[in-house]
């Protein structure tokens, strides 16, 4: 029998495709830091020896978003925060927080016990989310706590059991941080440190990995990496008395990469005639008068969306669109640095 006759054949779907040029100019939303140049909604392992400082450090970070206070020096967005501890008791907890905080803050929600992975963990963010939707940030400490128990490891499983919460953290529009351990064994690259398969680090957004020379040290190094923040290390020191970590080094440049010369005079060109409406190249013609020489309309689009938000930090907000007569241009200075709407 021909296994390929029609009525073997499931229903025909198509996939839903974007052209290479129209996703250049697509407007994404801007995604927007919990904690600058830091930390993403998201899934992000945070990944250290046992009794190294990770925990204190993730109640320093809960600290800071729930108030709103900077974190080792970087600018956080105030949020609810959940703070999910499956290592202390309440009475540690207590201590800590006395240790090393001035004062709480009601918006840091803290819990002792939750279900599984695939035993009722991803409602139980899911409702706690619906009854605080302020939440931006879930601690898990720590990740192993939530497995389910297997004989052995897998790339397989981890990389399930990871994806199970960013789905949760993509869903609902949060971080999900999950404290975890390293191996013994060391490595060159310390994000190959971290315990388990491959499976994890292909499925989290942010890693993190913090390690001393010496358990006893108060000095400490983070390597940070991820698909939405520049790679980082951060030479940090442990305040002992104060149980808080500081930055004392960053490889970070903090300098955002700066504005192409062209884009500076595109921004006073704007400023110049206010807005423009029609076809990419009878605006460039405009501008090319303007500068002095010609200008390429596809290389300043190109150009223009990929600085698309320093610009609109400068005032200068653009929409490209198709219609049947062929792509438009909208694009108009704004003083206000009000870029929600276009049109």
């Amino acid at each position: 029998m021909n296994h390929y006759q029609e009525e073997y054949i499931p229903e025909s779907k198509r996939l839903g495709v974007i052209d290479g040029i129209e996703i250049t100019d697509v407007r994404y939303k801007r995604s927007a830091f919990l904690v600058d140049g830091f930390l993403k909604p998201g899934l992000s392992v945070l990944a250290g020896a046992p009794k190294i400082g990770k925990s204190w450090m993730v109640l320093q970070l809960c600290l800071s978003v729930a108030k709103g206070e900077p974190f080792m020096g970087m600018n956080t967005r105030k949020s609810t925060v959940l703070y999910i501890d499956l290592e202390d008791s309440e009475q540690r907890m207590q201590d800590r927080i006395l240790r090393s905080a001035e004062e709480s803050s009601d918006q840091l929600k803290i819990t002792f016990a939750c279900s599984q992975l695939g035993e009722g963990i991803a409602d139980e963010i899911r409702n706690f989310k619906e009854d605080y939707p302020e939440t931006r940030l879930v601690v898990i400490d720590t990740f192993q706590k939530i497995r389910m128990p297997v004989s052995q490891s897998s790339y397989a499983i981890d990389y399930a059991e990871i994806s199970h919460l960013k789905r949760v953290s993509d869903e609902l529009n949060i971080c999900i941080l999950l404290v975890h351990h390293t191996r013994k064994m060391g490595d060159n690259d310390a994000l190959n440190e971290i315990s388990g398969t491959n499976g994890i680090a292909g499925s989290s957004d942010t890693l993190m990995v913090l390690k001393k020379p010496k358990r006893s040290d108060s000095k400490a190094t983070l390597f940070c990496t991820g698909r939405d923040i520049e790679d980082r290390t951060l030479e940090l020191l442990f305040d002992r008395e104060n149980c808080r970590w500081r930055i004392t080094s960053d490889s970070l440049e903090e300098e955002e990469e700066a504005l192409p010369d062209l884009l500076v005079s595109l921004r006073e060109y704007m400023r110049r005639i206010g807005r423009f409406d029609g076809v990419n190249t009878a605006f460039c013609r405009g501008f090319s008068d303007y500068v002095g020489y010609a200008v390429n309309p596809s290389q300043l689009k190109r150009m223009m969306n990929r600085f698309r938000f320093q610009l609109e930090d400068v005032g200068v907000c653009f929409l490209s669109y198709r219609t049947k007569s062929g792509r438009l241009l909208t694009i108009k200075y704004a003083q206000s640095h009000d870029c929600t709407a276009v049109g």
